[in-house]
C-alpha cells in the first residue's frame, strides 16, 4: 500500500485497495468493480465460511427434520457471532416464521444478507474516507472522487455473482478479474 490518504484507513487490505483504486482512477471501471466484489466476498466469508457451508449443506441428506428451527439455530450456535451471522440468523428465522421451508429460507436469507452487506461495505468505505478527510491525510477532492467512484461502482456490481460466490464460499471468484495487468503481453482491451 502506498503512503497517502489510504495508508491508515480503518479497513481491511482488500477494501483499502478497492478504495484506493476508486479514488485515484488508476484502474478501469471493470477492474474497480472486480476489486469491490472481491473485497465484499472476502469480507463476508472471513469467519463466516464454515457457517455458510453448514447452512448450505443442511437438509442435503434427505432426512426429515422434525425441528428445523432448532437444527438451524444449532448450526448458528456452533460458530462465533459476527455482524453478518447475526443478520443472517434473524433473516432465516423470519423466513421460517413466515412459512418458507428450511432450504428456501436459508437461500433467500443469504441473498438478502449479501445484498445488505454490499451496501454496508460501501458505506464503511465512505465513512473511512470521511474520517481520513477530517483527520487530514485525505483532501476534499480525493474524498469527492472516492464518493463519486463508489456511486458509479455500486451501480455496476454484479449482485447475483457476489451472492453465488458467497453461497459457494469461493473467496477467489473475483480474484482473476481483479488482477492488475502488469506484463507487456497482457491485453489492454478484451475483444
Amino acid at each position: 500500500m502506498t503512503d497517502g490518504p489510504f495508508k491508515n484507513l480503518k479497513l481491511d487490505s482488500r477494501s483499502r485497495r478497492f478504495a484506493e483504486a476508486v479514488q485515484n482512477e488508476a484502474e478501469d471501471h471493470d477492474t474497480r468493480c472486480a476489486l469491490g466484489s472481491h473485497a465484499i466476498v472476502n469480507g463476508i466469508l472471513s469467519g463466516n465460511d464454515g457457517l455458510i457451508r453448514d447452512l448450505q449443506s443442511y437438509g442435503e441428506d434427505g432426512q426429515l427434520d422434525l425441528d428445523p428451527k432448532g437444527s438451524i439455530k444449532g448450526i448458528f450456535e456452533k460458530y462465533d457471532k459476527s455482524e453478518f451471522s447475526d443478520d443472517l440468523q434473524r433473516e432465516v428465522a423470519m423466513r421460517l416464521h413466515d412459512g418458507d421451508n428450511s432450504r428456501d429460507a436459508i437461500d433467500k436469507a443469504l441473498d438478502s444478507c449479501v445484498e445488505t452487506n454490499i451496501g454496508k461495505t460501501l458505506t464503511r468505505i465512505k465513512e473511512a474516507g470521511l474520517e481520513a478527510h477530517r483527520e487530514g491525510p485525505m483532501h476534499k477532492d480525493q474524498l469527492d472522487r472516492l464518493n463519486e467512484g463508489l456511486g458509479e461502482v455500486s451501480k455496476s456490481l454484479d449482485c447475483a455473482r457476489i451472492q453465488d460466490a458467497v453461497k459457494s464460499c469461493d473467496k477467489n471468484a473475483f480474484k482473476q478479474d481483479a488482477k492488475k495487468r502488469t506484463g507487456l503481453d497482457d491485453p489492454i482491451l478484451s475483444l
